[in-house]
């Protein structure tokens, strides 16, 4: 299988290098392991959704969540069906998530916590695009990220992913990584699918994967 997307990842490591652990967390005080196939599963649900939500090749979707499994099953389930991934710092001020959200035109957003909810949902109002916002955490008066995922449960539209998936450019758009913004307005850093896996691949030569 030759590597040309970023997704083309964890299916090689599927078909290669399984594991019972490819991802692991604490909820709720216990460790929560997500095998390579359930992530598979997870990203695809994820994918499935974001179609029957309405989301479109080159819609961008914001992503401001601390390290968790959430953040890569939703990275993952957006570069499958060509949405990018605008990924924010979650320490940068209400008026920089405002001008990063208007600059990117995002749609919806995922954030983890009740503080980044609460930061987020400060601005809505004055960015006309976003539609919605949803958690990680449970959160009082927000929408879970469960009730987005709920529809991509059936896998009636499994094929339109797949065809999607097989529609991507590796030198398409993937994400949008805005700068910290010291020298003005932050500013977004196109990088394609290309661009990512090259590096993977040239360091590859280095680490024992």
């Amino acid at each position: 299988m030759e590597i040309t997307r970023l997704f083309d990842i964890v299916y090689h490591q599927r078909d290669n290098y399984p594991q019972k652990d490819a991802l692991a967390a604490k909820e709720n005080g216990q460790w929560r392991q997500y095998s390579t196939q359930e992530f598979i599963d997870k990203i695809n649900q994820f994918s499935r959704s974001l179609l029957k939500y309405g989301i479109k090749k080159g819609d961008k979707v914001g992503l401001i969540a601390n390290n968790r499994p959430e953040w890569n099953i939703a990275d993952y389930g957006m570069l499958q069906v060509g949405a990018i991934n605008v990924p924010i710092y979650p320490t940068i001020s209400e008026g920089e998530y405002e001008f990063i959200f208007n600059n990117a035109e995002i749609r919806i957003c995922f954030v983890s916590d009740n503080e980044l909810y609460n930061k987020v949902m400060a601005i809505k109002d004055n960015v006309p695009s976003l539609e919605e916002v949803y958690t990680f955490d449970d959160v009082r008066a927000a929408r879970h990220w469960s009730e987005f995922m709920e529809p991509g449960e059936y896998a009636d539209n499994q094929h339109e992913v797949d065809d999607a998936m097989q529609a991507i450019n590796p030198e398409e758009l993937a994400t949008l990584i805005y700068t910290s913004g010291t020298t003005g307005n932050p500013k977004g850093v196109m990088l394609s699918h290309l661009n990512v896996v090259s590096n993977i691949q040239g360091t590859s030569k280095y680490l024992p994967l």
